[in-house]
């Protein structure tokens, strides 16, 4: 508990920038997708501009889960230079509980696209780079929801970012495995990486009580601290609910369609929480804010050195 206090009661506000943010699990079925789409319509109700890209490596499917339709382009596209940004990112009409007319939602659709970073040439990723530095205008928040498990090109996403949130659910597997990840994470979850560090937070996902989501977040903070000398800010949870299976089934992201429902309002509790941590506190400000290149193409930068270290 102290811990977190200081993590998120620093009264230093910085200056508006772009903030990184990646969600992961330990393992598949924890609605983790789900997580992220509905928290990114969530942030933009508070008035903030979010971008959500599609991160899974292996199974790209958010454009399905938010309901669009037979994307024509993904970030295949823009890796090989056949279509702009703008041609890519697919809008959101902002709802009207949105606090502030500048909140919206964009979708950068995915695929296996990412992968091929990896045989790009220098000419190229500065190329690329270049590509994605056009989202620094375009958002607040940029969410990569990344897969799930640990190997490379999901803990890469957690290097590269400032922020993760980690999300588990009460069955003893995902407990296991969210443990996991903070084990395989190491010191780069409270550390500095090349003057980054990321900030790992906790998310309880499908809990049936308050309560019940606590008991699980003291666990897995209690082992972290005992056996690795640090653990993640529990940033709180999300309730089992009926609307949210409804609303995957039928393509359609819950928040929207059941804005009231338990699930909805523990996201947007979940969303004035990370607001107020992201810019109430002083979390791994200063080394970004000072990087002339810029947040966007900063953090794809370390992304491709993270991920394809072993590229000549």
């Amino acid at each position: 508990m102290v811990q977190d206090n200081k993590q998120k009661n620093q009264t230093n506000t910085p200056p508006q920038r772009l903030h990184t943010l990646s969600i992961l699990s330990g393992k598949g079925g924890v609605g983790k997708s789900n997580i992220a789409a509905a928290l990114s319509f969530a942030l933009a109700d508070f008035g903030k501009r979010v971008v959500l890209i599609d991160a899974d490596l292996g199974m790209a499917n958010l454009d399905i889960l938010c309901g669009v339709n037979n994307a024509r382009y993904n970030i295949a596209h823009l890796i090989d230079g056949s279509r702009s940004l703008s041609e890519i990112l697919v809008h959101f009409r902002t709802s009207q509980r949105a606090t502030s007319q500048n909140g919206a939602v964009a979708l950068l659709p995915g695929g296996v696209g990412l992968k091929e970073i990896a045989d790009l040439d220098d000419n190229d990723m500065e190329r690329l780079f270049e590509a994605m530095s056009g989202l620094e205008s375009l958002s607040d928040y940029l969410i990569m929801d990344a897969g799930a498990g640990i190997h490379k090109g999901v803990l890469s996403f957690a290097y590269a970012s400032e922020m993760t949130i980690l999300v588990t659910t009460p069955e003893p597997t995902s407990i296991r495995d969210a443990y996991g990840v903070i084990k395989s994470l190491g010191a780069a979850a409270w550390e500095s990486v090349e003057g980054v560090a990321t900030g790992l937070m906790l998310v309880v996902n499908m809990a049936n009580s308050s309560r019940e989501a606590a008991e699980v977040a003291d666990r897995i903070r209690l082992a972290s601290m005992q056996f690795l000398g640090n653990a993640p800010v529990y940033l709180g949870y999300v309730l089992k609910d009926e609307a949210l299976e409804r609303s995957v089934k039928a393509r359609k992201i819950f928040y929207r369609t059941n804005p009231d429902s338990n699930a909805s309002i523990c996201v947007r509790n979940l969303a004035g929480e990370l607001l107020r941590i992201c810019e109430g506190a002083n979390i791994k400000r200063e080394a970004v804010i000072e990087t002339q290149e810029g947040t966007v193409r900063s953090f794809f930068r370390r992304l491709a050195k993270t991920l394809f270290n072993d590229k000549k």
